[in-house]
C-alpha cells in the first residue's frame, strides 16, 4: 500500500423511474438524462425558496454538510460559479447530519459571501440524500446535479463543472458520451454502497448477539466478494478483540511482527477507529503500542498514526513525542516524496505544543 494512501482516512475527513431515454439503469436507479426528482426540502436557511423546477431554466443542485471539509473548499467556487451564471439558479443542500441547534445556521452565517446562493436543508439520510445521492450512485460529498428543461444532464464534483455548464447552457453537451462514462463509475459505486450496506447489517447483527450468523453473513460476503477479503479480515480482528482480547493481542503482535506493512497498518487502523470514542479509548492506546513497538518507532506510517491516537485520546504529550519521532525520520523515509505530509506533522505538532504550554501556564 502507498504511503499516501495509508494516510487517507487521516487526511479525509469522511451519502434512490426509468424510462427508455435511461434504461441502462436498474430499477430504482438513476442516470443523466432521467427526470429530476423532486426537491425535497424541510426549511430553507438563505436566499430565495424554489417550490419545483421551471423547465425553462436551468439549476444547479449541490449537496454539502457542515462537517465537510472539501464542500467548505468547494463552496466558494460555487458562488463565483453563481455570480458568472446569473441566469442559473444555484441551490445548496444540506444532507446527510441533523439540523441540531445551530449547526447548519452558523455555517451558512460564518460562510458569509462566500456562500451567496440559495442554501437549504433536506435532512440526514431521507430526503434528498435518498431520493438523489442514493439513485444516482453517489457516495461523497459535495456532489453536483445540473438540470436543464426539468432533466439531469449533469453529475460531478462541483470543482469540475465549469466546463459542462457552459456546454449545458449552449445546447452543446454530450450528453449521451456523458452518461456512458457516468454509468460505468457509478456501477462500481452501486456495488460498493451494496457491501457497505452488507456490511452493516452484518455488525448489526454481532453488536445484537447474533454471532454466528454475522459470521456466516461475513462469510458468504466474502464468497460473493473475494476482493473483499482483506476488509473482512479487519472485521474478524476487531471482533476478536470483543470476543477474546487475550487472543487479539496475540494476533496483533503476530500480525506486526511479520514487517509485513499492510498487517501493521491493519493494527495501526484498527486504533485510529477504536480512538474515536471514549469507551475505545484503551484499546487504542494499546494496540497504537503494539504497532510502535513492533516497529522500534521507526515506521513513519505508525508514527503518523499514533499521533493522531495520541491526540484523540487525551494524550497531547505522547502525540507530540510521535510526531517528533515522525518528522526525525521523515527524510530517510518511504514519504520523503510528499513534503504535504511533513508540512502536516509539523503544524500538528506546533498546534499541540501550544496547547500544552497553555495548559502548563494555566
Amino acid at each position: 500500500m502507498g504511503t499516501l494512501k495509508r494516510f487517507a482516512p487521516i487526511f479525509a475527513t469522511l451519502a434512490v423511474a426509468a424510462t427508455s431515454a435511461y434504461a441502462a439503469a436498474e430499477p430504482g436507479e438513476l442516470a443523466p438524462g432521467a427526470p429530476a426528482p423532486e426537491l425535497s426540502i424541510k426549511r430553507w436557511v438563505k436566499g430565495n425558496p424554489v417550490k419545483e423546477f421551471d423547465k425553462d431554466k436551468i439549476y444547479v443542485v449541490e449537496f454539502w454538510a457542515t462537517w465537510c471539509g472539501p464542500c467548505k473548499t468547494s463552496i466558494p467556487h460555487l458562488s463565483e460559479l453563481a455570480k458568472k451564471n446569473t441566469d442559473v439558479t444555484f441551490i445548496g443542500v444540506g444532507i446527510w447530519e441533523e439540523d441540531e441547534g445551530d449547526n447548519i445556521d452558523k455555517f451558512v452565517k460564518d460562510m458569509g459571501d462566500k456562500m451567496s446562493y440559495n442554501v437549504a436543508y433536506s435532512g440526514n439520510k431521507d430526503g434528498m440524500a435518498a431520493s438523489w445521492m442514493e439513485p444516482f450512485g453517489q457516495n461523497g460529498i459535495p456532489s453536483s446535479f445540473i438540470v436543464k428543461q426539468g432533466k439531469v444532464q449533469w453529475v460531478g464534483h462541483p470543482m469540475s463543472m465549469d466546463k459542462p455548464l457552459e456546454e449545458i447552457k449552449a445546447g452543446t453537451f454530450d450528453l449521451e458520451g456523458f452518461k456512458a462514462d457516468f454509468e460505468k463509475k457509478a456501477a462500481k459505486t452501486r456495488a460498493q454502497m451494496a457491501i457497505n450496506k452488507e456490511v452493516k447489517d452484518l455488525k448489526t447483527q454481532f453488536d445484537e448477539g447474533k454471532r454466528d450468523e454475522a459470521k456466516l453473513a461475513l462469510a458468504r460476503l466474502v464468497g460473493k466478494n473475494p476482493d473483499f477479503a482483506p476488509s473482512a479480515e479487519s472485521i474478524r480482528f476487531e471482533w476478536l478483540a470483543i470476543e477474546n482480547p487475550a487472543a487479539w493481542e496475540t494476533k496483533a503482535k503476530e500480525m506486526v511482527a511479520t514487517k509485513e506493512a499492510p498487517k501493521i497498518m491493519q493494527v495501526a487502523s484498527f486504533a485510529l477507529g477504536k480512538a474515536q470514542k471514549p469507551e475505545g479509548y484503551e484499546l487504542a492506546r494499546k494496540a497504537i503500542g503494539i504497532a510502535l513497538d513492533g516497529t522500534e518507532r521507526k515506521d513513519i506510517n505508525v508514527l503518523w498514526y499514533s499521533a493522531h491516537v495520541y491526540k484523540a485520546t487525551g494524550d497531547n504529550k505522547l502525540a507530540v513525542d510521535s510526531l517528533t519521532k515522525a518528522i526525525e525520520v521523515f527524510p530517510t523515509s518511504e514519504a520523503k516524496d510528499a513534503p504535504e505530509l511533513k508540512t502536516a506533522m509539523e503544524k500538528m505538532k506546533k498546534d499541540l505544543e501550544a496547547k500544552l504550554a497553555t495548559t502548563a501556564a494555566g
